[in-house]
């Protein structure tokens, strides 16, 4: 799968639904599932240096000149991992993405949510 490393504070609010827009300088032709990693920098209260969710990514905007606002559709979580982030998008195996699996979730409004326990025992428990 395609992946993008973005520091730690715009990946929590990404994985919370709260940033559906992520600006950069350069464009891609990718679309499609991406997934959101979180670069190694030590910030309190986020997670840092791990894979955390997929996003679907449905358009890239032309702001300006070498500004571009990448959007972000259908956050997921997953069973988030350690990964060394790279520049640009990178590919990372499949077989290392794990998604919740039946009981780990539950359906709200025809989407999935993961549990309490899955959020405490695989997120909260790598918060720095």
């Amino acid at each position: 799968m395609k992946a993008i490393s973005i520091h730690p504070e715009p990946v929590m609010e990404i994985l919370s639904g709260k940033k559906t827009e992520e600006y950069r300088s350069w464009t891609t032709h990718h679309r499609g599932p991406l997934l959101i990693c979180s670069t190694a920098i030590k910030t309190p209260g986020c997670i840092s240096g791990h894979a955390v969710c997929i996003v679907d990514l449905v358009d890239v905007k032309k702001l300006a000149e070498d500004s571009y606002a990448w959007v972000f559709e259908d956050v997921r979580c997953i069973k988030p991992f350690s990964i060394k982030g790279q520049r640009r998008l990178y590919h990372v195996p499949d077989d290392r993405i794990v998604e919740p699996e039946s009981g780990e979730f539950i359906i709200e409004d025809g989407e999935k949510v993961v549990t309490e326990e899955f959020w405490q025992t695989y997120y909260l428990s790598i918060v720095d």
